[in-house]
């Protein structure tokens, strides 16, 4: 059987938490066999974080070894070749790369130091790959244009839903199609507080539980006052509606003033709490709304078993639904693959 020819893609990561370290394992396994067959030998040539420094190598790093180190807790100081580096902005205006895996933390607020971070790339004229809200909540115009206009691609399909293909339905099964609005179950936290406190768990017993899992931060208010959601909906209604909303821009309310007799109340009238994230148009305008609803059982949007519901209204398919069973690092990591694929593929005519 004769073997496929294939080309080296160069790969700066710029965070190495979870997600970018379970994306450099499986790159050493099943994901580098599936580019491999896309025409690609994809290799690690540079990495940044925030607590473990940063190292180069062009000839490609010995991920194996940068896992190790990290994991220990050890710098990736002596896997470095090449002169010293100071920053990742001077990481990712020096090192070899060919396209920019952009996993650092969100800051919800700002979304730097991420959207900084991906323009600086973009000029450079390298493809990015972020699963980081950030940049597309902030910046998607901003970054999509300068993307345009350096000839490369920025792609988020992490952004949102872990691995779920949201920006590629939208984008490549939806054409033609305008999406005039959403609906969304978008926090994970808050859906496991208000589910068991329709079991009759107090409201901070359900979040110790869920902080226990590592499913809410310590400080838990990120979630339960809203901002993650509200970053969420600004980058869907940036990247599917063509908005310019900042996460400062949207309502929100908080689900800390939903309490168990309101619980308990709607359970007996058959309806059930969630922390709803809405959209609309109304002619050139664009406003989204964060806040804890009462809904139907029979509601898409109360689904046993999601992590996380979508529904797009749109004008020529009217809704469609999508649906995230228990979504993870593994989910994540895989839409850094997919847009890696995208990358990968030859022009479109």
């Amino acid at each position: 059987m004769p073997v496929r020819s294939t080309r080296p893609i160069r790969l700066a990561l710029v965070g190495f938490g979870h997600v970018g370290r379970r994306f450099a394992e499986l790159l050493g396994g099943p994901y580098g066999r599936v580019l491999r067959h896309a025409g690609v030998e994809a290799r690690v040539t540079a990495i940044a974080t925030g607590r473990h420094g940063l190292a180069v190598d062009p000839r490609g790093l010995p991920l194996a070894q940068a896992l190790r180190l990290v994991g220990a807790g050890q710098a990736l100081t002596p896997l470095h070749r090449g002169k010293p580096l100071a920053s990742t902005r001077a990481l990712l205006a020096a090192a070899p790369y060919d396209v920019l895996v952009e996993l650092s933390p969100l800051e919800p607020l700002t979304g730097g130091p991420a959207t900084s971070h991906v323009a600086a790339a973009l000029r450079r004229g390298r493809h990015v790959i972020t699963a980081n809200k950030g940049p597309v909540a902030h910046a998607a115009r901003r970054l999509s244009a300068l993307a345009r206009r350096h000839g490369v691609r920025f792609l988020h399909e992490g952004a949102v839903m872990d691995g779920f293909p949201v920006f590629n339905l939208a984008g490549r099964c939806l054409r033609g199609v305008t999406v005039r609005g959403f609906r969304g179950v978008l926090n994970a936290t808050t859906t496991r507080i208000l589910s068991r406190m329709e079991a009759d768990v107090p409201f901070d017993v359900a979040l110790a539980e869920a902080q226990a899992a590592g499913v809410a931060e310590a400080d838990p208010a990120f979630d339960l006052d809203g901002w993650d959601a509200a970053v969420k909906a600004c980058a869907l209604a940036n990247a599917l509606m063509g908005a310019d909303l900042r996460p400062a821009d949207v309502e929100r309310v908080s689900v800390r003033g939903v309490t168990a007799e309101e619980v308990a109340r709607a359970a007996a009238e058959g309806k059930r709490w969630r922390l709803v994230a809405r959209a609309r148009r109304d002619g050139r305008t664009v406003t989204a709304r964060v806040a804890p609803e009462e809904l139907p059982l029979g509601d898409l949007l109360v689904s046993d078993g999601a992590d996380g519901v979508l529904v797009l209204d749109t004008d020529l398919m009217g809704e469609v639904g999508l649906w995230e069973g228990a979504g993870g690092v593994d989910q994540t990591a895989y839409a850094v693959l997919s847009d890696l694929l995208e990358v990968a593929a030859p022009a479109r005519p």
